[in-house]
């Protein structure tokens, strides 16, 4: 036997069932063979051609495996259908914790090829629209320009050549701002202040490099054996990652 064919994976009812079983008990993306999408379609290749080849034959054992063969091949796409969602869902929460955080604790070595395309076109996403939207907010920028601006632009319609008046140009106005009274000025909102509660304290079991938060805020860099307070949902990766520790 050749090396080639014992590293082949071969996929079977029973393993994919397990696959499935492996994904929806744990948090963390699982581990699949680089050639598992390629194995899959082999698999389900061999089991369409078992049921054409049946379908020629009228004997009673012919119609009961082609019957067996159908109901199993349905049951395996109900079972594909079921692991790409639970890893779709996954892999954005993934891409959203990046996006949010830049942080390099993400852990993106169980990714095949095809979902580190969707995995990094969900950052990209995600990041030009917190700049193009969050961003532009904080920095008093007017972000539907922006957004707009990659959208194709809507067709102006010809002006009528009967109507010399409608050819002058008529001078751009200013948008009407709502009045304000002179003795009332706008007062500013004041900051929301973060529940103690909402944060944990936690040791750093490994150097951490400096990430940014969800409210743009800047954490670390962090050494190991040091602590800090962050607020629930940094902490909680970190001790997923192993990162870290909770202080009692």
């Amino acid at each position: 036997m050749s090396e080639d064919s014992e590293k082949e994976v071969r996929i079977t009812y029973e393993t994919l069932y397990e696959l499935l079983r492996r994904e929806k008990s744990k948090d963390e993306l699982q581990k699949l063979d680089e050639s598992f999408f390629r194995d899959v379609l082999k698999y389900l290749q061999e089991k369409s051609d078992m049921i054409k080849e049946a379908a020629g034959k009228f004997d009673m054992f012919s119609v009961e495996e082609r019957e067996n063969t159908q109901i199993q091949l349905n049951n395996v796409r109900r079972i594909l259908k079921e692991l790409y969602s639970r890893r779709e869902k996954k892999i954005i929460e993934m891409a959203l914790n990046k996006a949010r955080t830049n942080s390099s604790i993400i852990d993106t070595s169980n990714l095949l090829a095809k979902e580190h395309e969707m995995y990094n076109s969900l950052i990209k996403t995600l990041d030009l629209f917190r700049k193009e939207v969050l961003l532009s907010l904080l920095e008093m920028k007017n972000h539907e320009k922006s957004i707009v601006s990659v959208q194709e632009p809507e067709p102006v319609p010809a002006e009528p050549e009967s109507s010399p008046e409608l050819k002058s140009p008529v001078p751009e106005q200013e948008p009407a701002l709502p009045e304000q009274s002179a003795k009332t000025a706008p007062s500013s909102p004041e900051p929301v202040k973060e529940s103690v509660s909402d944060k944990i304290k936690v040791k750093f079991l490994q150097k951490v490099e400096q990430f940014v938060g969800k409210e743009l805020e800047l954490y670390g860099p962090f050494e190991p054996e040091t602590t800090a307070e962050l607020p629930k949902d940094i902490a909680d990766i970190l001790l997923n990652k192993g990162s870290a520790s909770i202080v009692e």
